[in-house]
């Protein structure tokens, strides 16, 4: 990136061979940040204690700066910098949503579940998150109201139960009112949509609340869900005007066409959001026992299923081809990983693109040599691993070769990006880093699998260089002159500090383009 010429409100920078305006956060401000750690990402040791900034860029170090004259310096009292953190996989809006509705997630057994329900219920429709599978039916939420729509989203995000008057609406016949997948989703559907000013409203309570957890950007999917493709576009433009953020939207599936239909480019878009890959379904979830498995479940002969089917997937993959876009793939078991190398053997990406497979928590130990053959990046979600372990393994007849093999994949030399699949985990990548060094259950406290955990080093790279590894910048991931001035800011050493202060608030600054958009001494 080269700046070609600054004024008091404008910046003119060249982007992908585009001139784009900076004008929303510009500070006609040199600023000298001092008095702190700067972890450079290059490697585990390579460490300044000042940085210069300018126009959203990194311009010098220590002694390269010390004749600077500055407009600004910001004090960081023996805080820990690094690159700006970025989640590789989550729901933006879907985050926000989940952050603004009654949430079940602390409540385990039926009983309190059923007594929280009819306290929530207000003679209106009824939509809340966070319910763990207990054994609730339509009778139960049919107890509560028929006249008005009672809809439980699990917290798996694939699965619902609802009553019959949510069934009615949809069009639905069903004996339990437990729904997954593309039915599920057509019963959200039946929903009264948002107003646009409302996404809006969502979308900034959600980017509010990332800034707290260091984060700078995310790779969402959102354009399906909501209120269609245009409408869900316009609301990131119109919210990253006002609140800055590194935003890189997924396309579903189903959204191919109006992509087409609006003129709009892979990659290029404003100064903060891209659009990105194509994503599609190819199995279920270890939950619902919808994940294609090469084995079969626990006592059935069940081995999950191809959510969309096999040939119908095939054919989203060549559409997707035929626009000249790289594919964006959920995938969980291990047969159903198999499946997909193959297909993307068949239909392979432009040379200069990669595809990207998420979750890819269970893996034969052959499928990695297959692996290493495509290019791929994979998004994975290390708190999976302390919510699924160990209960998951008793889904299983016998336990798959490796199990979240993040060690194998990386010295296999495939990249990783960290993220957490927001809502369904905390969006908070001290916790995903937490995971993927110490491997623990949050249900039993112990480690499971310790010869696939990551260094430090590592598991931090995932969510800094591997994140942006997706999006083709070149100036993202670590803190080198010429690189964007985002700043993920600890109050401790995240290298080698004790294993439980990942676990505390330990966020002092997070900083996008140079500009200070959570401070936690001024909250």
């Amino acid at each position: 990136m080269k700046i070609f010429r600054k004024s008091l409100t404008k910046t003119f920078v060249s982007y992908r061979g585009k001139i784009m305006i900076r004008d929303f956060f510009m500070e006609d401000f040199m600023k000298l940040w001092k008095n702190g750690y700067f972890h450079t990402m290059e490697d585990p040791k390579t460490t300044y204690h000042s940085m210069a900034t300018d126009h959203g860029l990194i311009i010098g170090f220590d002694d390269d700066i010390k004749d600077l004259k500055f407009d600004r310096e910001i004090d960081l009292n023996k805080a820990h910098v690094y690159p700006g953190f970025v989640d590789a996989h989550l729901h933006l809006l879907g985050y926000g949503q989940m952050l603004l509705r009654p949430n079940l997630s602390h409540l385990k057994t039926k009983e309190e579940i059923l007594f929280e329900l009819k306290k929530l219920f207000k003679n209106e429709k009824l939509f809340v998150e966070g319910y763990r599978e207990c054994g609730i039916t339509k009778d139960d939420l049919n107890q509560i109201s028929v006249e008005h729509p009672i809809l439980l989203r699990h917290n798996d995000y694939h699965s619902l139960t609802v009553n019959d008057k949510v069934l009615s609406l949809a069009g639905i016949t069903h004996q339990t009112g437990v729904l997954t997948e593309e039915i599920a989703q057509h019963a959200i559907d039946s929903f009264p949509k948002y107003s646009q000013k409302e996404v809006e409203k969502i979308l900034t309570h959600s980017l509010k609340n990332l800034y707290k957890y260091g984060i700078t950007g995310g790779h969402s999917d959102d354009l399906y869900y909501f209120n269609g493709f245009d409408e869900t576009v316009s609301v990131f433009e119109n919210v990253l005007d006002k609140f800055p953020f590194r935003a890189h939207l997924l396309m579903h599936h189903m959204t191919i066409d109006d992509f087409k239909k609006s003129g709009r480019t892979y990659l290029d878009q404003t100064y903060y959001l891209q659009l990105g890959a194509v994503k599609m379904f190819y199995d279920g979830t270890i939950s619902s026992k919808t994940a294609l498995m090469k084995k079969p479940y626990a006592n059935s002969n069940n081995y999950g299923q191809n959510v969309n089917g096999k040939e119908n997937f095939i054919e989203i993959v060549k559409k997707a081809r035929g626009y000249h876009l790289p594919i964006a793939v959920h995938v969980i078991g291990d047969q159903g990983l198999d499946e997909v190398i193959e297909i993307i053997k068949m239909y392979p990406p432009k040379m200069y693109h990669h595809d990207r497979l998420i979750h890819t928590p269970w893996i034969a130990k052959e499928t990695i040599e297959e692996l290493k053959k495509l290019r791929v990046s994979l998004d994975i979600q290390p708190q999976f691993l302390s919510s699924d372990l160990p209960w998951a393994l008793d889904f299983f007849q016998a336990t798959p070769d490796l199990v979240f093999p993040w060690k194998t994949l990386l010295d296999a030399g495939l990249n990783l990006a960290g993220s957490s699949d927001a809502p369904v985990e905390i969006p908070n990548p001290l916790l995903g880093i937490h995971a993927s060094v110490f491997r623990e259950s949050s249900h039993d406290g112990k480690p499971y699998f310790l010869e696939e955990s990551l260094s430090r080093f590592e598991a931090i790279s995932m969510y800094t260089i591997g994140a942006n590894y997706s999006t083709e910048h070149k100036n993202r991931g670590y803190l080198k002159v010429g690189y964007v001035a985002d700043l993920s800011i600890f109050k401790h050493d995240l290298l080698s500090m004790h294993k439980d202060k990942f676990k505390e608030d330990i966020v002092e600054m997070t900083v996008i383009d140079e500009r200070i958009v959570y401070d936690k001494n001024k909250v």
